[in-house]
């Protein structure tokens, strides 16, 4: 069985990771506990799913204490426990941590600005994301925001940022904008279909945008 945690208060990076995870499951074989969710019938329901040889994934949202270790669960079932708070992670031994700090949200920006100035200082900005564990799904989506943004200015933007936009769009036409945003759908296919490491796409997701 795969066991995930995902905790922090970025609420929309780590969201957006759930949804993410969530496509690669069957709609049918996934199911998700809210906040306040009754304990027995989380455990019941852990206990019916491992009898399924399908693939399973159990999302917990804020669970209060429950004992996995005390569950038998198969190997086509995937576990993900969701905090929408830091929580301390030495209690949930043998799970894959991704910890999502609310400076992420904040300074993911100064990237996407390089970036648009075609900035070649981007690699380095992106050197430094990696090194405060930036999850590369997230930046992609951040990516995706920028080229939709230089393509159709954002109906509650202030006017700075229309200015910029305005500015950053000289080095992206709409044809470009096109492009590169079937480049990015392309990199993101293969690192989730594991065509691609993640360092490499990295390199590509930069390299696209200056190059174009």
């Amino acid at each position: 069985m795969m066991r995930l945690l995902l905790h922090g208060p970025a609420k929309q990076v780590s969201r957006k990771k759930l949804i993410d995870l969530k496509g690669k499951f069957d709609p049918n074989n996934i199911v998700v506990f809210e906040e306040g969710a009754d304990l027995r019938i989380i455990k019941e329901s852990l206990s019916a799913q491992s009898l399924f040889e399908q693939e399973q994934l159990i999302i917990l949202e804020n669970p209060t204490d429950l004992n996995f270790d005390s569950l038998t669960l198969n190997d086509s079932l995937t576990l993900a426990l969701w905090f929408d708070h830091e929580i301390d992670p030495k209690k949930f031994s043998g799970f894959e941590i991704s910890f999502f700090p609310e400076s992420k949200e904040l300074s993911v920006f100064p990237f996407l600005d390089l970036l648009a100035n075609k900035d070649r200082r981007a690699y380095l900005e992106m050197d430094k994301l990696r090194k405060n564990s930036f999850d590369i799904h997230y930046l992609l989506i951040m990516v995706f925001y920028l080229l939709r943004s230089l393509a159709v200015t954002p109906n509650k933007a202030p006017d700075f940022v229309r200015k910029k936009l305005e500015r950053q769009r000289a080095n992206f036409p709409l044809e470009k904008v096109t492009e590169l945003y079937k480049e990015i759908i392309e990199i993101d296919f293969k690192i989730k279909s594991g065509l691609l490491e993640k360092e490499h796409a990295e390199f590509l997701l930069v390299s696209s945008l200056l190059r174009a």
